[in-house]
């Protein structure tokens, strides 16, 4: 009985709850809304408007909705800003008003509304029209009058309703510099009097590289970055003023348009273009004036219109030597004059398959990869099709890089496998720039040095002080295959002049640390035995059980994981085995095993000291004092951090 009630109960709330929600919440809310539709001052639904007229005392706009689009049809007949006319529409769908000042006025020049400052009338698509005028701003507070077409109530509006309808012709019109797609874009020609290039887009891979070719008037790889930067700026600015939507051919000479300083062509795929001809400067705005060819009007384009427009044809070249996707490299191939360097990717791994089969550095083989695709040209040499004359002959270094094929349009087809070949040629000079001879008066102006000639004495001295620029070391660098013939740092070169050492992989011990159980340490006649317990403390197992010895064996651990080598002494050659005499690894110094259980993990032996003049020449991050070891599993000897030697010295010592 008592679970009945409390159903009948429940089932009362849950009507009441409905009940306060639709009479007094959702009743509120549709109360509410009912007002503020009463407030309107036009009631229309936005896309139903067809049509737009304003009237202002200098000028009458008419628009019209064309196919989802607006365009201006008087004065003139232009394109206009959607998103402006679209603005304008809503703010005047939703303008309501805040106060009834007369219903019948006898006088509505008092309210600026005899001849209004500004009326709106709106068409709709079933032949109806609403406008609105609007007058003078109210004595007191942010508004102004305003009469709905159709009546003569006057009311007052927010003043901001005055402002967004009150447009000119140049904030309704469509101010764009041209109007095309990015990715429609097949060709671009830029012409001015010291340039009449071409640059039509290639075929795309697959591997989302932009590629564009030079034309005219050469045929070279053309910069991708430049031309894509250019054509975002001829959609994206906007001009700026129109001195003239109606100039005579007389008058186009006024504006430089007679004869163009740029013309610029955009060509789309279905084969049509755009022209966009920039003519001389303008001072107000600042800017250039410009047209477009089909167009009566002459605007002011932006400075950067014209000024950052590609104004040559090595512009207009691309300096990045080689361009592929880094992700398609599965194999390199090296030749620095030495034996031939073979790389190939194994998964997300790199091996050195030959001069012989050795772990690959993943760090290096990185930065030679970046360095290659990072690689751009200071210069273009030119002068001679001669590969000798570039030292490409008998290239200083020759890098093969093996490219996976790229995924066809349909399945199975794939296109082939490619091999880019890069050859770095003879060594040259980038000469440096020629410092300006002229100076600054205080005025700002450019004038020539008109003081006293130097005496000999002080021009020596001069001379001495001068820190006058010197050339910068290049190499001449060609793709095989391709014409272009680059000019390139020296220093851009660093990473992918690479030899064997460089390549193979430095790490020489590693082991997860954490899960080594047992060392054995040996050092003259003298060998301990060291283990780790459950709570991780490493003692000796004799003589000195139980001593303490956690952070001397965790240090020589830390040293010892992940090992380098700093140089190779000596590798062995063929079947021929090392002599270890030279390097006091005939009898070593120090020697260590590490295991996990009854595994080595590391099998280490320590010789002398390197002597200085063979440390004359490393890298400056490299360490200072070094020694010679080996490692069980790696034929060499090879120089190493001494940090290890002193590491294990600390456990002798603590022994003793």
């Amino acid at each position: 009985m008592r679970t009945k009630n409390t159903l009948i109960m429940a089932v009362v709330a849950a009507i009441l709850v409905a009940a306060v929600y639709f009479l007094e919440i959702r009743g509120d809310e549709e109360r509410a809304e009912t007002e503020r539709v009463a407030d309107r001052l036009l009631r229309f639904e936005t896309a139903d408007v067809t049509g737009l007229n304003i009237e202002t005392a200098d000028t009458n706009i008419a628009l019209q909705r064309v196919d989802d689009a607006w365009r201006i049809t008087a004065p003139y007949d232009l394109a206009a800003d959607d998103s402006a006319v679209d603005r304008m529409i809503t703010r005047l769908q939703s303008a309501d008003h805040d106060r009834l000042i007369d219903e019948a006025p006898d006088d509505l020049d008092r309210f600026g509304l005899e001849d209004p400052e500004v009326e709106v009338t709106l068409e709709l698509d079933d032949g109806s029209s609403h406008s609105l005028a609007l007058g003078i701003g109210t004595p007191v507070g942010f508004n102004v009058f305003v009469r709905p077409g159709g009546g003569d109530t006057v009311y007052t509006t927010a003043a901001g309703l005055k402002d967004a309808v009150n447009k000119t012709l140049f904030d309704l019109r469509d101010r764009s510099i041209l109007t095309f797609d990015e990715p429609d874009v097949a060709r671009l020609d830029l012409t001015t009097t010291d340039l009449d290039a071409s640059i039509e887009r290639q075929p795309t891979l697959g591997d989302g590289i932009a590629r564009w070719k030079l034309t005219e008037p050469l045929e070279a790889r053309a910069d991708a970055d430049t031309i894509a930067a250019y054509l975002r700026r001829l959609r994206n600015d906007r001009a700026l003023a129109y001195p003239s939507d109606d100039p005579g051919d007389e008058d186009l000479a006024t504006y430089g348009l007679d004869d163009p300083r740029l013309t610029v062509r955009v060509w789309t795929g279905d084969d049509s273009a755009i022209t966009l001809e920039i003519g001389d400067e303008s001072e107000d705005p600042g800017g250039y004036y410009a047209r477009r060819l089909g167009s009566d009007a002459v605007f002011v384009a932006p400075t950067g219109l014209f000024e950052e427009a590609p104004d040559s044809v090595t512009a207009l070249r691309n300096r990045t030597v080689v361009e592929f996707a880094r992700d398609r490299v599965d194999g390199i191939e090296i030749d620095n004059g030495d034996d031939a360097i073979r790389l190939e990717k194994d998964g997300i791994d790199w091996l050195l398959a030959s001069p012989r089969a050795l772990d690959a550095d993943a760090a290096t083989i990185s930065s030679l990869l970046t360095a290659t695709l990072n690689m751009k040209a200071v210069e273009f040499a030119s002068g001679t099709s001669d590969a000798a004359a570039f030292g490409f002959a008998a290239p200083h270094a020759r890098v093969i890089f093996n490219l996976e094929p790229l995924p066809g349009e349909d399945a199975g087809a794939d296109q082939p496998a490619e091999t880019v070949t890069l050859l770095i040629g003879g060594a040259t000079e980038i000469e440096p720039d020629e410092p300006d001879a002229t100076t600054e008066d205080e005025t700002g102006v450019a004038t020539e040095d008109e003081s006293d000639p130097p005496t000999d004495d002080e021009s020596a001295t001069e001379d001495e002080e001068a820190d006058e620029p010197t050339p910068t070391a290049a190499r001449y660098v060609t793709v095989e295959g391709e014409p272009t013939i680059y000019v390139v740092e020296e220093d851009d070169l660093s990473d992918i002049t690479v030899d064997l050492f460089a390549l193979r992989s430095k790490t020489l011990v590693s082991f997860a640390q954490s899960e080594v159980s047992r060392v054995e340490v040996s050092g003259g006649d003298a060998t301990y035995e060291l283990a780790k317990n459950e709570e991780g403390v490493w003692s000796p197992t004799a003589p000195a059980a139980g001593t303490d010895l956690t952070g001397v064996v965790d240090d020589m651990l830390w040293s010892l994981n992940y090992l380098r080598m700093e140089g190779i002494a000596a590798e062995p050659e063929g079947d021929d085995a090392v002599n270890l005499a030279p390097f006091g690894l005939e009898a070593p110094t120090m020697s260590l095993r590490a295991f996990v259980g009854d595994e080595i993990v590391a099998e280490l032996s320590i010789g002398g000291e390197v002597p200085a003049d063979e440390l004359e020449d490393i890298p400056t991050f490299a360490p200072t004092t070094q020694t010679y070891g080996s490692v069980e599993g790696t034929a060499g000897v090879f120089r190493i951090d001494a940090k290890l030697r002193d590491a294990l010295q600390a456990i002798f010592d603590e022994l003793s």
